[in-house]
């Protein structure tokens, strides 16, 4: 329950610095994941953001009308559309940056470097035990 609320709030505080930004969570990671992998196409896009692709294309051509992202045909097949970041998102992507490293101070204060090592390691031992079980509802042992 703890990771709940703490998960809660984390996204709590990350939605209350995007929209001093005047962005929408998705829109932040939408220019993050393009800052490291400019001209994906909107179908790379929904997978890797785990949404429809109506819902990708709804959100691209609303950074679009901002002047943060361009769609262009593709070289090899013009059927397809790639995005790509415009120059006045760089800006974005910095503030982006620096309102998760706030919020990442804020996170950690008062743990000493070897409390945040701990913390990072217990942390990805969690993530790591969450990817390896399957999908679905977990199974419920019955009370003996």
């Amino acid at each position: 329950m703890l990771m709940g609320n703490i998960s809660r709030l984390h996204a709590t505080r990350a939605d209350q610095s995007l929209e001093a930004i005047g962005l929408f969570r998705g829109q932040a990671i939408l220019l993050m994941l393009l800052s490291h992998q400019d001209g994906l196409t909107h179908s790379e896009i929904a997978e890797k953001l785990e949404i429809s692709p109506a819902a990708a294309t709804k959100v691209i051509k609303r950074m679009e009308a901002l002047h943060y992202l361009q769609r262009r045909p593709d070289p090899a097949d013009e059927r397809i559309s790639r995005v790509f970041l415009e120059e006045e998102s760089w800006t974005v992507i910095r503030q982006i940056k620096n309102a998760f490293q706030q919020i990442d101070q804020i996170l950690l204060t008062d743990l000493s470097p070897d409390e945040k090592d701990m913390l990072i390691k217990l942390l990805n031992k969690v993530y790591a035990n969450l990817l390896e079980q399957p999908a679905g509802p977990p199974e419920i042992q019955p009370d003996l």
